[in-house]
């Protein structure tokens, strides 16, 4: 019997990613309004929820291995859902940040649990599966801006859009409450599960994450704001943006069954140099209602299956400690949520957004070289009877 059927709730659990890490790009204009703040202090909201994220991404990694998956992922549903709620209910700016920290936590501890569990359900062809699971977090952020603007032109506020998105959660908690997730549990040892980090590729892997992260985040959180900058109203701004995250959903569709036929590596070198050209496009030239919102377009296809082929490659190659892999490479994720967006709320705060946002192809070319010193290192260990890995 066909095992495709168990997709359909982690389809829903990225779908809950998406929209909360997207939703924030596109509330935070309405956000600083209300409480009176400035960018600078605005970018505290990335800082909290890069924060809660990170702490919770490196304790579900190592825990993840020692005992059941599933309880974790079910923990980090239901953490999610009650920093949700908080968003949406509190009044002041302080519990506001502090339920942004709970939000984090609770999707660290989902996004880090998503992957080993997927690859335990299917052992076969692990870079398609994952890429395409995490197309549905591009559908996710494609709707976070997109519900954000329906809302915002029907009078509702940005809280509105945090009810909504805890109701989700609820559902997809209560969903996998369901007997279907495998209750393997972790035997691994504390001290071999720390061995994977004297491999160098371990180290490249986490850099590559980081600075993709790193180059997303900033434009995700920054981009409506710049283009209110130049004069666009944030509700069509929201919208242009959801059209990097309908790139990078159709992307993971259309690329993913390339991931495991091309090779890992390859496939994510050719679609840095794709992201980094279009992201150029998107910033150096004028806006243009067509132009602007089909470069972006562009933007999130090419860089779609970066993330999700970047995890196959490591829960592939370190099969004995998926979680830890999969940790490591999502704490990397966590260390950039938490400080590039905040730094780049500062920098707009001398300079300007479209300064900002400059950070996007600085952070993606670092990436690129970052993805060369791992081919490197491939070829080097291949050659070493020590450690074999997975052609690139």
């Amino acid at each position: 019997m066909s095992k495709n059927y168990l997709l359909a709730p982690f389809f829903l659990a990225l779908i809950v990613i998406g929209l909360g890490l997207s939703g924030i790009g596109s509330v935070v204009p309405e956000m600083s309004k209300q409480f009176g703040v400035s960018s600078a202090v605005m970018g505290r909201v990335f800082l909290f929820h890069g924060l809660g994220y990170f702490i919770s991404i490196m304790v579900a990694g190592f825990l993840g291995d020692i005992i059941q998956k599933s309880l974790l992922l079910r923990l980090g549903l239901l953490i999610s859902a009650f920093g949700f709620a908080g968003i949406s209910f509190f009044t002041n700016f302080t519990p506001v940040i502090l339920s942004f920290m709970a939000m984090g936590i609770g999707l660290g501890f989902l996004d880090c649990m998503v992957n080993p569990i997927l690859t335990e359900i299917f052992t076969k062809n692990p870079g398609t599966i994952l890429n395409v699971v995490h197309a549905f977090y591009g559908l996710g952020s494609l709707s976070a801006p997109r519900l954000y603007a329906f809302l915002s032109q029907r009078q509702y506020n940005w809280q509105n859009f945090y009810s909504i998105v805890t109701v989700i959660t609820v559902v997809v908690f209560i969903l996998f409450l369901l007997p279907f997730l495998p209750k393997s549990q972790g035997k691994m040892g504390f001290r071999n599960i720390l061995k994977i980090f004297r491999y160098r590729a371990f180290w490249f892997m986490g850099a590559i994450t980081m600075f993709y992260s790193g180059g997303v985040t900033v434009l995700n959180g920054w981009i409506v704001s710049y283009f209110k900058e130049k004069g666009l109203s944030v509700p069509v701004g929201a919208v242009y943006l959801s059209f990097f995250w309908l790139g990078l959903m159709v992307g993971r569709f259309v690329l993913s069954w390339m991931a495991d036929r091309i090779g890992h590596l390859r496939m994510i070198q050719l679609n840095t140099i794709g992201g980094i050209i279009f992201v150029i496009l998107t910033i150096s030239l004028p806006i243009s209602a067509i132009l602007t919102p089909t470069f972006l377009f562009f933007t999130g296809f090419m860089l779609s299956t970066i993330m999700p082929t970047t995890l196959a490659y490591a829960v592939v190659n370190y099969p004995e400690t998926a979680s830890t892999a999969s940790g490591w490479v999502l704490t990397n994720n966590g260390i950039a949520t938490l400080f590039f967006p905040w730094f780049g709320g500062i920098l707009a705060s001398y300079t300007s957004f479209q300064t900002t946002l400059l950070l996007v192809p600085v952070l993606l070319v670092t990436m690129l070289a970052f993805q060369w010193l791992l081919a490197g290192e491939i070829k080097r260990t291949q050659k070493s009877p020590v450690k074999s890995t997975v052609s690139g």
